[in-house]
């Protein structure tokens, strides 16, 4: 079952399945080489995870990551990332402190890399949320974001980062880890809102009218070319993503 989990979740992170793609259980079966009663228990386990809806008459489709679904994330995010890191002020460790530390000092490592790896930046700041997190000791807010939070979404965002907001974000990991370390929810929370909502206005150029926010695409002078060759950008993203900001 596990096997074709993750066959089918690296088949959308490389780009392989769109947005509201049929995914059957013939092509998961083939990808994964294991039987029909597996790949049916995986596309179930997909669903819940929130990469796949399954569909009467239509099966499993690839959730598509429209606008307004990428404002409901980052908004859900900031609220609930927020508290966890509020949490995580109360109750770090000298040694989760550190383990945050060097979490940030890696990702920033990798920023300033001649040719940015996305999915080296996405998972290192997977880790770097995870442990915030889990200082929080809270598993009900991790396991709400779980639903919430996936690689694709976090590999689109970066996806759309130049010089400066990969920068940026690289800054506001050690601001968050300086919240923490002082033991200060207030700043702590303030500080997680402030990094969610930097790269939800790096995916979205909001405009103040009747309509509401309105994304917009970067111009292309503005597009980052720095980018890593692996295959597996789907922006190159999707969203790619999201964000994991």
């Amino acid at each position: 079952v596990e096997a074709a989990c993750e066959a089918v979740r690296r088949a959308i992170q490389d780009g392989r399945y769109a947005g509201g793609a049929r995914i059957t259980e013939a092509e998961v079966c083939a990808m994964a080489q294991v039987s029909r009663s597996c790949v049916r228990q995986a596309l179930t386990l997909l669903a819940a995870e929130g990469f796949l809806e399954l569909r009467a008459n239509r099966g499993a489709v690839v959730v598509d990551w429209t606008d307004a679904n990428l404002l409901e994330v980052f908004a859900l995010r900031a609220l609930l990332e927020g508290h966890g890191c509020a949490l995580a002020a109360r109750n770090a460790t000298a040694a989760e402190i550190e383990a945050l530390r060097s979490e940030a000092r890696f990702f920033e490592s990798l920023c300033h890399a001649p040719q940015i790896d996305l999915r080296a930046v996405a998972e290192s700041n997977n880790r770097f949320h995870r442990l915030l997190l889990d200082t929080g000791r809270n598993r009900r807010v991790a396991a709400l974001l779980a639903a919430v939070v996936h690689m694709p979404l976090e590999r689109m965002t970066f996806a759309r980062y130049d010089d400066a907001t990969f920068m940026r974000s690289a800054s506001q990991h050690h601001e968050l880890v300086d919240a923490v370390a002082a033991a200060d929810p207030i700043w702590a929370e303030a500080a997680m809102r402030a990094h969610i909502h930097g790269a939800k206005a790096t995916i979205f150029r909001c405009v103040s009218e009747p309509g509401g926010p309105a994304p917009v695409d970067r111009p292309a002078h503005a597009r980052r070319t720095r980018r890593s060759s692996t295959p597996q950008d789907p922006s190159v993203v999707r969203a790619s993503a999201p964000r994991t900001t």
